[in-house]
């Protein structure tokens, strides 16, 4: 009898102790501060963003924006799955409990080919049946992509195109534009900008503290194809100066003045057209001064003696564009500066 009682004994401490292993397992790989951003983050690495923001934690109302010093009008058109990086090699580096019962998680990873760390404060909130305890991101992982756009008003990110006006639509209606979004943190966001007259170099914003602000930029230029739709529309305008048949024409960048009495009908031809750079200005694209030459053909008689002569010159110009602007058809609008 007593060896069955011993026997049941060691049973029933075996089973005590499996038991509690299998809670402390459970309390550190579920119910624990790691638990909730490994959590997190494998939601991420899944392009998951609705189970990430569903976290406790994790999504803010505009209030709790401002109340953290973040933009409380900014976009969540960023905060979907299809636009996350890849997210490999999640690895806690670090869990340091703090005052108050939080806790300071460091996790390591990789963001597509690229290294990095991200540190994330949480907040025991409770526990159940007293064994299990709860957990909430006490510092939001959202962060803050502010993304200026120069010369253009919209940007690329993973196929689709957002119009930073349309995203912050109270800026006033200047040539570079800028907008605030939403993101996950960590993130890696790929930026550019393509159309057929304009176009940016890819850019790569990483995105590592949360609730930080992180800034990037997209540098929009002329495309060859707009250069050359500007050089074809300037090439048009300067032909139809030299049809005026007038010393002056009207609106032109090119005239000549004739000491002698002009006989006949003057006539223009174009011998070298101007070609320039469109760079950025405050305002929109433009050409600084570009040089051509005109070329005057005409009969005068001279005041002198009478004679009549053919009067042959070239009239050399300097030309430049205040204004390049495409309009929303697609057109390019020239203004010739003063």
């Amino acid at each position: 009898m007593p060896r069955i009682v011993l026997l049941w004994s060691i049973i029933g401490a075996l089973l005590l102790l499996a038991f509690a292993a299998a809670v402390g397992s459970v309390q550190r790989d579920v119910y624990s501060a790691r638990g909730l951003v490994t959590g997190y983050l494998d939601a991420l690495a899944r392009h998951d963003a609705r189970g990430a923001l569903a976290m406790p934690g994790v999504d803010l109302t505009p209030a709790q924006l401002g109340a953290a010093g973040l933009p409380k009008d900014a976009s969540r058109e960023l905060l979907r799955g299809d636009v996350l990086a890849n997210l490999d090699d999640i690895t806690v580096t670090g869990d340091q409990a703090l005052a108050g019962n939080r806790h300071r998680v460091t996790v390591g990873f990789k963001l597509g080919p690229t290294p990095g760390t991200t540190t994330f404060t949480l907040q025991q909130t409770g526990a159940i049946l007293g064994l299990f305890p709860t957990w909430r991101f006490a510092e939001s992982p959202l962060a803050i992509a502010a993304i200026t756009v120069l010369h253009a008003d919209s940007f690329d990110i993973a196929g689709h195109t957002l119009n930073t006006r349309a995203s912050a639509p109270a800026q006033p209606a200047t040539f570079t534009t800028k907008a605030d979004y939403l993101v996950f943190a960590p993130g890696a966001y790929g930026l550019s900008h393509h159309s057929t007259l304009l176009a940016a170099r890819p850019v790569v914003s990483i995105v590592t503290r949360p609730s930080a602000v992180t800034p990037a930029s997209v540098d929009v230029q002329p495309t060859a194809a707009f250069a050359a739709r500007v050089q074809e529309q300037l090439k048009g305008f300067l032909d139809t100066c030299t049809s005026q048949q007038v010393l002056q024409p009207t609106g032109c960048p090119f005239g000549a003045q004739i000491d002698n009495r002009v006989q006949g009908t003057p006539s223009w031809r174009m011998v070298s057209y101007p070609t320039g750079t469109l760079t950025a200005g405050p305002n929109g694209w433009r050409i600084p001064g570009v040089q051509g030459i005109a070329h005057l053909t005409v009969e005068v008689q001279s005041l002198f003696d009478g004679t009549v002569s053919t009067h042959e010159q070239d009239e050399p110009f300097v030309l430049s564009l205040s204004s390049v602007v495409i309009r929303q058809d697609g057109a390019i609008d020239l203004t010739l500066a003063n």
